[in-house]
């Protein structure tokens, strides 16, 4: 697990660096994609792959002549080949960042990107025992608009957040938006069941279009709402659940002394396993 790739050309990781005019150290200029692999084959890739899309569009960056669907999934599995994951369960993580040059006015709109690989312990999703211990994140907001759909490296409130829970214990925390509505967990999408119903903030108020969001979604086994969730609503919620295509699905047992069940978050967790893995 020794190597990167970097614009399609593989580095061992001790020997490559990234300069200071780096635009993603610089200014944030940059956004990132996290994809689950099993022997080789990423997982959801076709929603990766036009999310990715998407990031460029939304920030004004030329896409690689040469990044194709098929050359990107290639460059994957010869990065788990060399690392020696193509045999086992592996998270990837890929950076896009502005060429350097300029301030914050670019000189260049074109792409530089580094993909890295990492074990993980099984490619298959499972319930968490205990449920996590969850907390209300209050001192800082996410913005509502469209570049909080997209997973851009500007994550201070995440990380502001993450420091909060481990002061106070806390497994993770919900964010809320500037209008004092829940929008996403630390790390995921945030789906609540109400009176029967699962119901997930939508898009325009500032949580991420994540992958595993679209696919449950996208399931006509399931109904989903999308719309404002109030942080009443959180609290009075029968059951709460966090998405991201690493961990599945993640039962949350309690948030501000308010407990939670997990018979839905079970039932989608038998149905990812049992459909997409």
């Amino acid at each position: 697990m020794d190597s990167i790739c970097y614009n399609g050309q593989f580095f061992k990781k001790n020997d490559f660096s990234l300069k200071i005019n780096n635009r993603g150290f610089q200014y944030g200029d940059s956004f990132f994609e996290t994809i689950k692999c099993y022997k080789g084959v990423p997982f959801f890739f076709e929603e990766h792959y036009f999310r990715i899309a998407a990031s460029f569009c939304i920030l004004k960056m030329n896409t690689p002549p040469t990044f194709s669907m098929e050359s990107l999934q290639s460059l994957i599995q010869e990065l788990l080949i060399k690392n020696s994951l193509n045999n086992y369960s592996a998270r990837i993580r890929i950076s896009f960042f502005r060429k350097a040059g300029g301030y914050y006015s670019p000189d260049y709109n074109d792409v530089n990107f580094i993909i890295e690989s990492m074990t993980l312990n099984s490619h298959k999703y499972q319930i968490n025992h205990p449920g996590l211990i969850a907390g209300l994140y209050k001192d800082n907001f996410l913005p509502k608009h469209t570049i909080g759909n997209i997973k851009s490296n500007n994550k201070i409130v995440n990380v502001l957040a993450s420091i909060f829970a481990r002061d106070m214990d806390y497994d993770d925390c919900v964010l809320i938006n500037q209008d004092k509505c829940v929008v996403e967990s630390i790390s995921g999408n945030l789906f609540i069941v109400q009176n029967g119903t699962i119901k997930t903030t939508a898009l325009e108020h500032g949580c991420v279009d994540g992958v595993l969001r679209k696919i449950l979604l996208n399931n006509k086994n399931l109904i989903i709402e999308e719309c404002i969730i109030s942080i009443s609503d959180l609290f009075n919620a029968d059951e709460v659940f966090f998405t991201n295509v690493i961990s599945g699905v993640r039962w949350v047992s309690s948030i501000n002394n308010n407990n939670y069940s997990n018979d839905v978050s079970k039932k989608i967790i038998k149905l990812l396993n049992e459909n997409y893995l």
